[in-house]
């Protein structure tokens, strides 16, 4: 028995066809577009921001070439990001943080994970301390003494000026605050008679060895560096790794003196977690 099949042709209608024909375009123009829209956020270069510890000038000069060493070892495109001062980055800071990654204090590194849900990756090894010291011939041996003097200090949220009140805590029996914009300037207006103290982290007060010192404060963690979540979990784990064998090349050490950076760690939000108390009072925190 021989079956016998017959194949039926069917015309499609000529306006179905153009219909057809007008949406595979319409989808191929919204691909296309959907890839351009795409494409620069996928190669979009991850902002690295570095608050103004030092001259905005002289920081970008200081740590471009240690982000430049990140991206390579990383594998992925990176970009600093400074500020001209630190009214600038708080602002930038407590409205979001629009970067990717930031080396930061302990207090704005646990305000972001707090906050923002970002995540510490690595520490400076050791802890830090603020000191207030004087000029090479003003002797005070009580902060006290300073009520009412003009003290140099970086605006909040530095670490400076938040334990400058700590110091200072009664309103009403406080030194005249004369904000800088750097740490740097903080020193420079102490020895050219400006102000009559300054409050600057202890590792820069040991590089101006005319200063006298008054006191120092409680130790807190040391620069953390803490990634946004929008971060992919590859990245995130290759950074950790290049910034903690950093100090085991002769070029990473290097890198890190020129950023006078101590070695990174391998740090965690366990580690910061509270110090952001020290923001309370804070306009935005």
């Amino acid at each position: 028995m021989r079956i016998t099949f017959f194949a039926t042709r069917f015309q499609i209608p000529a306006s179905l066809s153009r219909r057809i024909s007008s949406w595979v375009r319409t989808i191929a123009l919204m691909s296309g577009l959907l890839l351009a829209l795409l494409a620069p956020a996928a190669n979009a270069a991850l902002k690295f921001a570095i608050p103004p510890f030092l001259p905005q000038a002289e920081e970008e000069r200081a740590f471009t070439p240690l982000v430049q060493r990140l991206s390579e070892q990383v594998g992925v495109p990176m970009e600093i990001v400074t500020f001209p001062n630190f009214l600038a980055f708080w602002q930038a800071t407590r409205t979001g943080s629009p970067f990717d990654i930031a080396l930061d204090s302990a207090p704005v590194s646990d305000f972001r994970v707090e906050r923002q849900h970002w995540h510490i990756i690595a520490k400076l090894n050791g802890t830090v301390t603020q000191s207030l010291v004087t000029g090479p011939k003003e002797v005070v041996l009580d902060p006290s003494e300073l009520i009412n003097k003009k003290i140099a200090v970086q605006p909040t949220p530095s670490v400076s000026a938040l334990t400058l009140y700590q110091l200072f805590p009664n309103p009403v029996q406080q030194p005249i605050l004369v904000f800088k914009d750097s740490n740097r300037e903080a020193a420079e207006a102490v020895l050219s008679g400006e102000v009559d103290a300054a409050i600057i982290p202890t590792p820069i007060a040991a590089g101006y060895p005319a200063l006298n010192l008054v006191t120092t404060t409680k130790p807190i963690p040391f620069l953390a560096v803490s990634v946004s979540p929008n971060v992919p979990p590859s990245v995130v784990s290759a950074l950790q790794k290049a910034l903690v064998d950093l100090d085991k090349t002769p070029a990473g050490q290097e890198l890190l003196k020129k950023s006078q950076l101590r070695a990174f760690e391998v740090a965690n939000d366990h580690e910061y977690a509270g110090d952001s108390k020290l923001l309370e009072g804070t306009f935005g925190y």
